[in-house]
């Protein structure tokens, strides 16, 4: 999911209104035995969706490739993969390519061999050539004396709470002598760990100054004390980029000129220095598991299966597609499911929500509200939310719905929690992904859009 505090995130989802979701018209209920649905479309859908098999994909994404920076190879690797598997279901497969802004893209590595992914500052040093140093932590770096130590050292620090604040750290560390900066990310107010970030500097400074995640600024806090205080800081611009989306087309059993399309499409991007198991393998490995179980089922509207690039850089792949498309080929999309963010193991993120850009509901939100009451699933509620690929769909007047798990607080509803280690290199299966909570998306979202795009079979006539 896109970075909160670059786009709009204010999350209005009232607990009251989630009895209102359930039971839509237009989207058949029926009595549910044992948690389970005996309408036989979802059990198309529910006897064959296997979490196992999306979060193998996930593992894949997170673990054989890594992360995955919009525009730089590893998202590339992660496109491949996503239309590999799609071909091999039997699907239609394009890739449409776009352009992205530059990337500076750190990386620190250990004496051990590890290597940690980390933002650049662009107004720093950027080289091939490691920079070599013992590296000191200094708790605090807003006045001189905090750097007596810190000439020929690798410098750690808390970074600052604003940027002129933190351009002041670096100044000071250069004038010490200081052969590098890491910032260290802070926590945010909610309890989360702060991300990798490109620090912005005023003006072009000759030694390398990186963006640690919080973890990963821990994380070296115990090697210094560990003994192991030595790293190698080494940096790359990256320019001439371009992302990369990966559309699958089923089409349908039958079709004229006003047959609708419905997609369902998740960002394969992670931000720089997170592995993004939950953020948003999750969603790809969700997305890449209902294609498999929908291969040989006929449908009455054409589906999309879409793997959407840079969502993590401003949602630069979902705007993409939708600005390329004439009137008609919006016309032409009944809705589109989103699923981002959807196995995260959480303890306060306990609903999935089914979210809209102003709250209001659609076909993708009634048929997931309706498909969680048949399977007797109280897990689906209704909320607004404006930061994921359903956007640039709701902006030009396609009803989209982002899928996230999230917990809300019923004395304040604008005060939510995602997970704790959202954009990090904790967003790993072992730290944050729910086997249970995939088969439930698996489950509601799978069988809601199946709802909207099964092909009706009329019932035998046993007269």
């Amino acid at each position: 999911m896109g970075n909160l505090t670059r786009r709009s995130s204010k999350v209005i989802a009232s607990l009251l209104a989630a009895s209102l979701a359930f039971g839509t018209a237009g989207y058949a209920t029926e009595a549910v035995s044992n948690g389970n649905s005996s309408y036989s479309q979802d059990q198309k859908v529910v006897a064959r969706v296997d979490a196992q098999k999306a979060i193998e994909h996930v593992r894949y994404l997170s673990e054989e490739i890594g992360t995955r920076p919009g525009g730089l190879e590893n998202e590339y690797k992660a496109a491949d993969y996503v239309a590999d598997t799609l071909k091999s279901y039997g699907y239609e497969v394009e890739y449409q390519y776009f352009p992205v802004a530059d990337q500076y893209i750190a990386n620190l590595a250990l004496k051990d061999g590890k290597v940690w992914e980390m933002g650049a500052a662009p107004n720093g040093l950027i080289s091939d050539n490691s920079v070599k140093a013992e590296t000191i932590f200094i708790s605090g770096g807003t006045k001189a004396s905090d750097f007596v130590n810190a000439n020929g050292k690798i410098v750690l620090m808390p970074r600052a709470a604003t940027v002129s604040e933190y351009r002041t750290q670096v100044k000071l560390a250069v004038q010490a002598g200081a052969k590098g900066v890491i910032l260290q990310s802070l926590v945010g107010s909610r309890g989360n760990y702060g991300q990798a970030f490109n620090p912005n500097l005023a003006e072009k400074v000759n030694i390398p100054v990186y963006g640690a995640s919080y973890i990963h600024g821990e994380w070296l806090k115990d090697e210094i004390k560990k003994g192991n205080s030595e790293i190698g800081l080494t940096a790359k611009h990256y320019s001439n980029l371009k992302s990369v989306n990966v559309i699958a087309t089923k089409r349908a059993k039958t079709r004229s000129k006003d047959t609708k399309e419905v997609i369902l499409g998740a960002h394969h991007d992670s931000v720089v220095g997170a592995p993004g198991a939950n953020d948003n393998a999750s969603g790809v490995g969700l997305m890449l598991e209902l294609a498999r179980v929908y291969k040989g089922y006929n449908t009455d509207k054409d589906l999309k299966f879409m793997s959407f690039g840079s969502e993590e850089r401003g949602l630069l792949g979902s705007f993409h597609y939708v600005d390329q498309l004439d009137q008609a080929g919006k016309d032409r999309i009944e809705a589109v499911f989103v699923p981002d963010m959807v196995a995260t193991n959480y303890d306060k993120a306990k609903n999935l929500y089914s979210m809209t850009v102003d709250g209001s509901k659609n076909i993708v939100t009634d048929s997931t509200a309706a498909a969680g009451a048949r399977l007797g699933n109280s897990d689906i509620l209704p909320g607004t939310f404006g930061s994921s690929d359903h956007v640039p769909f709701h902006h030009a007047g396609i009803p989209a719905a982002l899928f996230i798990w999230m917990g809300i607080d019923s004395w304040d509803p604008l005060v939510y929690h995602i997970e704790k280690v959202y954009h990090t290199p904790q967003d790993t299966i072992a730290d944050n992904v729910s086997p249970e909570r995939m088969q439930s998306a698996l489950d509601i979202i799978g069988s809601g859009l199946f709802d909207v795009v099964r092909k009706d079979v009329p019932p035998l006539n046993k007269n």
